[in-house]
């Protein structure tokens, strides 16, 4: 049974006509199900959990990149298989799963290609897309193997998962955090000097001189140090289109 979650800013009347075409197509389709529409008086967590005691095996979200990871860290520990139909202004999931804004997406839901993939994990909290730190006295810990200190200059740390980063795609599918170092240091009377490292682990604890924030990126989040980033493989079955990036 497929069970469609709606974010609460779809309430919003501009969004009516393409929420109709939407409920129209999977109609048409024949995959329409239940639905449940999150207001602020509805708690998520409630929602879904009594959803899937009652057998719900399929969580589609109708919304974007926040709704999403709010409903990734409900479903991850579950035998659910997520899937995405994108509207709302942050759509950069759907994107790197190949899935098209609104009513294109049913097709993707339809044709039902799977993938079981990698979730990045801090402290307790599960992320698919990335992590941005920035500043500097900043100490990695990797793999519990090796250290690496970012004492000087202005440091912009992305840990990523699912993520297109520099240039280059990440692969959640080999049960590793991609980092990427952006080192930038100021030079008397001379143009900004910039390094780039990229490297592969599976478990980064991160400590600061003091408290640095993290941002997850999927839901605008943010951890305070100390944290410890680790990769969970093969973690979530999601729906995925043709034109993924991976």
């Amino acid at each position: 049974m497929y069970y469609y979650l709606y974010d609460s800013e779809l309430s919003d009347k501009k969004y009516n006509t393409v929420i109709a075409k939407i409920e129209t197509r999977l109609t048409d389709l024949g995959i329409n199900g239940k639905i449940n529409r999150l207001s602020f008086l509805k708690n998520i967590n409630q929602i879904l959990t009594e959803e899937i005691k009652s057998g719900v095996k399929t969580v589609i979200v109708v919304g974007d990149d926040k709704t999403i990871g709010q409903v990734i860290n409900l479903v991850a520990d579950f035998n659910i298989t997520l899937g995405l139909i994108p509207l709302g202004p942050n759509n950069n999931i759907a994107r790197l799963l190949g899935v098209p804004l609104g009513e294109d997406a049913c097709d993707v839901i339809s044709s039902r290609i799977i993938k079981k993939i990698d979730l990045g994990k801090i402290n307790n909290h599960y992320f698919l897309t990335d992590l941005i730190i920035s500043g500097k006295n900043i100490t990695l810990e990797c793999d519990n193997n090796y250290f690496i200190n970012l004492s000087e200059g202005n440091n912009i740390i992305d840990i990523g998962n699912l993520n297109y980063c520099y240039g280059s795609p990440t692969d959640p599918l080999d049960g590793q955090l991609d980092i990427f170092i952006e080192n930038a240091q100021k030079k008397f009377l001379r143009k900004t000097k910039s390094t780039l490292s990229h490297f592969k682990n599976a478990v980064l604890k991160i400590t600061g001189d003091k408290t640095v924030p993290i941002l997850i990126t999927d839901e605008k989040r943010i951890v305070k140090t100390p944290a410890e980033v680790t990769i969970v493989p093969k973690k979530l079955k999601i729906i995925v289109g043709k034109g993924r990036y991976f």
